[in-house]
């Protein structure tokens, strides 16, 4: 059984390694470049954040505990 495991765990690290390696596809240059954000436009974002002050919303609504 431990042979199993052996040859299962190299045979998944010899596959991401080819895996990690490949090279990616070229891009079609005549396609528009992704939307990106420009430095100013996240500092800007970063600012209207901080700005915002207050308590945070909370992430988890508050769950009542059970009756006794």
């Amino acid at each position: 059984m431990r042979q199993w495991a052996a040859v299962v765990l190299i045979a998944l690290s010899i596959l991401s390694a080819g895996t990690a390696n490949a090279e990616p596809a070229p891009s079609d240059p005549t396609e528009p470049a992704p939307w990106t954000s420009t430095s100013d436009e996240l500092a800007d974002m970063v600012m209207d954040v901080i700005q915002h002050g207050g308590p945070a919303a909370p992430t988890t609504t508050v769950v009542p505990a059970p009756p006794h």
